[in-house]
């Protein structure tokens, strides 16, 4: 079965997408970077759902990475990258993220699309790269549309849908 899409709703997304990614990018590449080496690549992706009162709720799937306060580093696992996430929407950056879930409140958002990015960072505030590209999450969402997520983009998809079950999601 095919879906019909609203064309004007594409290309809001798709301008939208354009402006945002720039700005995010632009907000992203502030913090210098830094290679994750030899270690494994984190993956990351973003399940956003409606909250039944304000906004929406983020879970932050993530494969081979410790998401975590800087004063909680886990010093046993020395083999996965760790660190914590940027969030932002719309460009702005609005807060840290040291664990995988979040709400994002309506006065966060716009009318029409909007565009959720969480980055991995070290706690140094250095962007986590692989082959010079940050990794990122992104979700462009439309509070007010039927399917609440238009597209939902990752530097580093995810090898495995059920990460937070896999033996190497770190919460």
């Amino acid at each position: 079965m095919i879906k019909s899409i609203n064309i004007a709703s594409l290309m809001t997304c798709l301008i939208l997408g354009l402006t945002t990614n720039s700005l995010t990018a632009k907000e992203i590449h502030q913090h210098k970077s830094l290679d994750i080496g030899d270690m494994p690549i984190p993956k990351i992706l973003l399940d956003v759902s409606r909250d039944e009162v304000d906004g929406v709720n983020v879970h932050v799937n993530i494969e081979n990475y410790i998401l975590n306060a800087p004063n909680s580093v886990d010093t046993e696992h020395k083999d996965y990258l760790q660190g914590h996430a940027h969030v932002f929407v719309n460009g702005v950056k609005r807060q840290r993220l040291y664990g995988q879930y979040i709400h994002i409140p309506t006065e966060w958002l716009v009318k029409g699309v909007n565009q959720i990015a969480i980055s991995l960072n070290s706690h140094r505030h250095e962007n986590w790269v692989y082959e010079n590209k940050s990794i990122v999450g992104s979700a462009f969402i439309n509070l007010e549309a039927k399917e609440l997520v238009l597209h939902n983009y990752s530097s580093q998809p995810l090898t495995n849908l059920h990460a937070n079950h896999n033996q190497h999601a770190h919460h």
